[in-house]
């Protein structure tokens, strides 16, 4: 269990750029290193941590807590992964009242912007190469894409449609 934490507060303190820029880690962390899960275990845990309100890496802390230690395991990695930011975050303010036009600090964001969204691309490809590529999910992929960029349909709905679109298909095989 403290083992568990550890990682959690480990990927809290060295991931930048939110809960997507965290997925790829989690998962090094807990499939490829650890062993702790599947790859498609993992996907299904993003799907189910996505179908609900909240920072994506904070539901998927609560889940991978509660699959292996219950309840405490969730209190345990909620807290690893939210510790760090909480942390920096009081930090930070902190020192940018102090310095609110400093340099260094809007170059070290200006660095981090374009690292943030390779973090985020790379999550995309894990997440792509491992969903059977039917011409279902293609077109659902697309479409909910374009559903959401263009037509600013609240991603939750796309979601849930999605979720029960696949609960449909699956009950009819």
């Amino acid at each position: 269990m403290l083992d568990l934490f550890i990682t959690f507060l480990r990927i809290g303190f060295f991931t930048f750029g939110g809960g997507y820029a965290m997925i790829p880690i989690i998962e090094k962390e807990l499939v490829i290193n650890k062993k702790l899960i599947s790859s498609e275990e993992f996907l299904d845990y993003i799907s189910v941590a996505q179908s609900f309100p909240g920072a994506i890496a904070v539901n998927l802390s609560l889940l991978l807590g509660y699959r292996f230690y219950k309840v405490l395991g969730s209190l345990l990695c909620l807290l690893g992964v939210v510790l760090p930011s909480f942390i920096s975050i009081l930090i930070l303010a902190y020192y940018y009242n102090l310095t609110k036009n400093s340099q260094v600090l809007k170059g070290f964001f200006y660095g981090v912007r374009p690292v943030v969204v390779s973090l985020l691309i790379y999550s995309f490809w894990n997440l792509a190469k491992k969903m059977d590529k039917t011409k279902f999910n293609i077109m659902f992929v697309i479409s909910s894409f374009v559903i959401v960029t263009f037509l600013n349909i609240n991603p939750i709905w796309v979601i849930l449609i999605g979720g029960f679109t696949g609960l449909c298909i699956l009950s009819r095989t």
